[in-house]
């Protein structure tokens, strides 16, 4: 009988102990963060909210999904340190399958504690571009290269990952798919869904900042993070075709106000200029400011100082048109890591709305002119034409009928009823007319 109870006890205590074993495993937890679309500032923020909640959560990590063309190199940096300083586990992950983490998303991945890809998706292309009058070409200085490769190189050493292959992701622009990546050492795991993944690295040892951590997922509820409205609305307007709309739009805007106040275009341009430097981080290209504060300057002439539409406003809508188009990141500046196939579709996105947006405002501006310097019509008469309704002799004046009114004409010659005439002068009361010749 002690023999049963014994038996029935112990099987109590290992079935409690069972419960009690999944009951944490169902307690822990992992937030996702989608980045989705390019690095801004926007990302840098979307991250720092991010682990602040997987803290609130006490999540045993963070898996950043990425599927992006690159972004800015200065906020993929800020990215990289973030992770490093990180006391939660970070986990790159390039999901769902046919995604690809190119340029400043590569840097991203080789900065997290655990770095995986899904079947079929892409990394690399990280050798940096420029836009010239012939179009985009790669970047060669050694100065930037050199740099770019030093510091990848030192976050693939950090994580003990393929030094070599990650430097061929910049000198020779390489790019690989999960299955390479992972068996030359440049990722830990391909997986092609996020419960495979959270089951693999399950027991995998992590070094934070608070030290070495048992990461425990295998069970673990996926928490998925939304963004807050401020990320969401500086996420919009970090848009690079946005930010150049809204620029473009906004300077339009602004000149139809001032050449036609009264209908509020003025004020929504300084809006849309304002929101377009909030997504920039006011870090516009010199040459965008240039052209834009010409085309400005020229649309301003055209409309106060010179007569006619003509080439001057031509030259400030050309002008303001490239100046918007000078806003896309390139890598002129140094600061972006964008795919090139990124950067040709945007130009062209960028002209042809360029050249409607500049269609439509020139052809607007040219209405505002025409109207400005047309004639007033009262009092003025000479070189207009009208109507007789009366037949007119040099003895005897007759009526006309001019723009719907009927005025006294006289004439010199014998005009007959249903003629148009010439209106030469106006006489006091009478109209001077002759015969249409």
């Amino acid at each position: 009988m002690k023999k049963n109870k014994l038996i029935i006890i112990s099987l109590i205590f290992f079935f409690s102990l069972f419960l009690s074993f999944n009951a944490n495993a169902q307690i822990s937890n992992v937030l996702i963060v989608e980045i989705n679309d390019t690095i801004n500032q926007s990302t840098v923020e979307l991250l720092y909210e991010a682990i602040q909640e997987a803290d609130y959560q006490k999540s045993q990590a963070i898996i950043l999904l990425l599927n992006t063309p690159g972004g800015g190199l200065q906020q993929t940096f800020e990215i990289a340190e973030i992770i490093k300083n990180s006391e939660i586990p970070v986990v790159g992950y390039v999901y769902p399958s046919g995604s690809t983490a190119w340029s400043a998303g590569t840097f991203i991945l080789i900065s997290t504690h655990i770095a995986s890809m899904a079947n079929n998706t892409i990394i690399g292309s990280c050798q940096p571009v420029e836009i010239t009058l012939e179009g985009t070409r790669t970047i060669n200085d050694s100065k930037t290269i050199n740099a770019l490769v030093q510091w990848i190189q030192e976050r693939a050493d950090i994580y003990s990952r393929n030094k070599t292959l990650v430097k061929e992701f910049i000198i020779d622009n390489r790019n690989i798919n999960a299955s390479i990546a992972e068996k030359f050492g440049v990722i830990e795991y391909v997986s092609d869904s996020i419960e495979i993944l959270l089951k693999k690295i399950d027991g995998d040892i992590v070094e934070t900042l608070n030290g070495n951590l048992t990461i425990n997922t295998k069970y673990a509820e996926q928490i998925y993070y939304s963004p807050s409205i401020k990320i969401i609305f500086l996420k919009i307007l970090s848009n690079p075709i946005l930010q150049s709309l809204l620029l473009m739009l906004g300077v339009f805007a602004l000149i139809f106000g001032i050449s036609s106040p009264g209908f509020g275009a003025e004020v929504f341009g300084v809006i849309a200029i304002l929101l377009s430097l909030i997504g920039s981080g006011f870090s516009i290209p010199e040459f965008s400011i240039i052209f834009i504060i010409l085309g400005f300057l020229l649309l301003i002439i055209e409309i106060f100082a010179t007569p006619g539409f003509g080439i001057i406003g031509l030259g400030g809508i050309i002008s303001l048109s490239l100046g918007s188009i000078f806003i896309i990141p390139t890598y002129s500046t140094r600061n972006w890591m964008i795919s090139m196939d990124w950067i040709n579709d945007i130009i062209l996105i960028l002209i042809v709305t360029a050249v409607l947006i500049s269609i439509f405002f020139g052809f607007l501006l040219y209405k505002i002119i025409q109207i400005r310097k047309k004639k007033k019509a009262v009092g003025v008469f000479e070189g207009e034409f009208a109507t007789t309704i009366e037949r007119i002799s040099p003895d005897k004046p007759g009526y006309i009928k001019f723009k719907g009114e009927l005025w006294k004409a006289k004439s010199k010659d014998f005009i007959e009823l249903g003629t148009k005439v010439v209106i030469i002068k106006k006489d006091d009361v009478y109209l001077i007319v002759e015969p249409e010749k």
